[in-house]
């Protein structure tokens, strides 16, 4: 164990230093671009801080349990820095590197004793390593899942999705049910009762905007029905104004309906594809 005992003393009594190394190297390495634009004196404590945990991790009857909590921290850092997992992987990969690159290592070992404590050392090394990488990536998936879900909060209100055991296609139905019947209504009033054709038709946009984000390419219907109510209404209650600005709006109800389908049906995809990869 002396050889083991060696190598951990070197990693306790040297830490800054081999930390600087790692933050040199790493802010210039090709394969961690996103460390280079980090300030060294921001890098050199996040080494410190693992060479200093070290001997913890090392020596620990559970590593696996011991080492859990501080990469989990150590992927939430990174994380929040946004730097990729595969950079924050290689970059841990590296101050594994650097322990063995330590000029002083060079002479710990002399005895072929030691030199099998050495061996020893290595595999103990790597092992925790190991655990290291199998974490990060665990609470790397966990970051990404939690930021999917956040900023999927407000389309998630808006498409009303049931929760499993529920039913809310009948609340979504009759909430349609009365927002068509809302339009059509208001469509009458100003067209039949106030004879104008004013910016009302705005409003006509969120039944659409709602039937396309529910039932996408199905939701496409409910624009063509508004469209083509607009139209039918004008004909019939202003027959002596022009037709062409109805006409417009009832082809960008169809625009604008297909367009949030066709956006939602890529929603759904893409969140069916992450579930299924996790």
């Amino acid at each position: 164990m002396s050889g083991s005992l060696k190598l951990v003393n070197l990693i306790e009594t040297h830490a800054e230093p081999i930390a600087r190394q790692w933050a040199r190297d790493v802010r210039k390495n090709s394969r961690t671009p996103s460390y280079h634009g980090i300030p060294e004196d921001k890098l050199v404590p996040v080494g410190v801080k693992f060479y200093d945990n070290f001997k913890q991790m090392f020596f620990t009857d559970k590593p696996a349990d011991t080492s859990q909590q501080y990469f989990a921290r150590y992927a939430e850092e990174n994380h929040a820095r946004n730097i990729p997992l595969n950079e924050a992987l290689y970059a841990l990969i590296m101050m594994r590197r650097h322990i063995w690159l330590y000029a002083e290592f060079q002479t710990i070992f002399i005895s072929a004793v030691e030199q099998k404590q050495a061996v020893d050392s290595l595999v103990r090394t790597i092992l925790m390593f190991d655990y290291a990488i199998f974490f990060i990536s665990q609470r790397y998936q966990e970051l990404i899942r939690q930021s999917i879900e956040e900023k999927l909060g407000v389309v998630n209100v808006l498409r009303m999705e049931s929760p499993p055991g529920t039913q809310q296609g009948p609340y979504k139905t009759a909430i349609m049910v009365a927002l068509i019947l809302g339009a059509f209504g208001l469509t009458y009033y100003y067209h039949a009762m106030l004879s104008q054709n004013i910016i009302f038709t705005h409003l006509l946009y969120i039944p659409i905007v709602l039937a396309s984000i529910w039932w996408k390419k199905k939701g496409i219907f409910v624009a063509a029905c508004l469209g083509g109510y607009l139209l039918l209404s004008h004909l019939l209650f202003l027959k002596g104004m022009p037709f062409t600005d109805d006409i417009i709006r009832a082809a960008m109800f169809l625009v604008i309906g297909t367009v949030v389908a066709f956006l939602s049906e890529g929603i759904t995809r893409a969140e069916e594809l992450y579930k299924s990869a996790n």
